[in-house]
Parts: C-alpha cells; sequence; structure tokens
C-alpha cells in the first residue's frame, strides 16, 4: 500500500515498509530553483507575522509549485519509470514516500496523486 510520512516520524514506520525519499538528495526532489522560491517566499511571510501554514499555502501558490513540480516528474521518463515500480511494488508491499516537510502542500501528496491515477 502507498504511503505518507516525513523525517521525523521514519524511525516509527514498520521495518519491513520500503521508504522512497522525495527530498534531496532524491530524483524526486523539486529544482533548487523552485524551492529556493518557495521558501524565500515563505520565510519573507513569516518574518511578517503570517502563521507556517499561512506562509507555506501562499508560497505555494505565488510560486505555482504544484503545477511546475507536476511538470517536472510527467516529462520525465526515467522519474515516471520510478513511479510505475513503485505502484508495483505497493501492490504487494507498504511503501513510504517521505520528505522532510511534515507539513501538507509537499511534493510527496503530488507523487501519490501521480500514482494512483496511473
Amino acid at each position: 500500500m502507498l504511503k505518507e510520512s516525513h523525517v521525523a516520524k521514519l524511525k516509527t514506520l514498520p521495518k519491513n515498509a520500503i521508504k522512497v525519499e522525495v527530498g534531496y538528495p532524491s530524483i524526486f526532489a523539486p529544482s533548487e530553483e523552485l524551492l529556493a522560491d518557495f521558501n524565500k517566499i515563505r520565510l519573507n511571510l513569516i518574518e511578517k507575522g503570517i502563521t507556517e501554514s499561512e506562509a507555506r499555502r501562499i508560497a505555494w501558490k505565488k510560486t505555482n509549485f504544484e503545477d511546475i513540480y507536476r511538470k517536472k516528474i510527467l516529462s520525465n521518463s526515467k522519474l515516471m519509470d520510478k513511479l510505475k515500480e513503485i505502484k508495483k511494488l505497493s501492490e504487494k508491499k507498504d511503501i513510504y514516500l517521505y520528505c522532510y516537510c511534515g507539513k501538507p502542500l509537499c511534493p510527496r501528496f503530488i507523487l501519490i496523486d501521480i500514482i494512483n491515477k496511473m
């Protein structure tokens, strides 16, 4: 079964689960430019007193993060082949996609959506 988690929870996952990193240095990581743009906006908003979750939401939207990231994945045959492998494995084993962010609006959720639509 396909699941998600984040780095802080890795030690709590079942030992026999397959763990697939989405953040750096993974091939599934967003581009450095996209991530830098996102973090610049997010941190600027937090400095202005916006909550972390609201700053993430605004930065996600302003950078067009989901569309840019989804296009990166869907246009790369190597990445799509890896996602197909993950989908096939997930039919027999627990596979956790994980990243550093423990919050929603994370690339792992986009990858799960892409895999589920295959």
